[in-house]
């Protein structure tokens, strides 16, 4: 039987695994690196990670082609930090492609009507902490700066190509942020 403590060790009574020191031994645009778990090659995994969890919650609980879109270019972005393979990339073009082509409502400021545009809406802010993490990558001079630049680029797309399904969703869109904010309030608008 395998189970996730295969590579640990038993000394002296005690269980040793690797990253117990604080370090991770991971592959990085196709390179096997050790990096401290704070790297942001590392924060940007877990970020990743955790944006494919929540759409894969949405999809369990919700149900629906749009998490399930947004699970699945998230696992090959996360997918391409890995490899650097750029392969892994066309997917996510595709969708955000089609996307580019459908016009949405109106823009603005908005206020989710649903729990399926609120938990878009929560998406949508984990792709923009990964995009943000992703940039952090830019200084460290290890890493092919092309891959980087195609990762955020990417990632600032999945941010967009979310926002689009949101303002096709379920919103109360407004054109001024004082009247989202007077809404949320309970204040009458003018």
């Amino acid at each position: 039987m395998t189970n996730v403590f295969v590579d640990c060790l038993r000394i002296d009574g005690s269980i040793k695994c690797p990253g117990d020191g604080g370090f991770s031994e991971v592959i990085v645009f196709g390179k096997h690196v050790r990096l401290r778990k704070d790297h942001p090659a590392i924060e940007l995994m877990g970020r990743l990670d955790e944006l494919e969890a929540l759409a894969e919650w949405g999809l369990q609980e919700i149900g629906g082609d749009k998490f399930r879109a947004i699970a699945a270019m998230t696992a090959a972005l996360n997918t391409y930090l890995a490899t650097g393979d750029s392969e892994w990339l066309k997917p996510v073009r595709d969708m955000i492609n089609k996307a580019c082509e459908l016009d949405s409502r109106e823009l603005g400021w908005f206020i989710p009507s649903d729990k399926t545009t609120a938990l878009l809406n929560l998406l949508r802010v984990k792709a923009r902490e990964a995009e943000r993490t992703a940039v952090k990558l830019l200084d460290d001079d290890y890493f092919p700066i092309n891959n980087v630049n195609e990762l955020i680029g990417m990632l600032n797309q999945l941010n967009k190509y979310i926002a689009h399904l949101i303002f096709l969703s379920n919103v109360h869109v407004f054109k001024n942020v004082n009247d989202k904010i007077r809404t949320l309030l309970g204040i009458n608008t003018p």
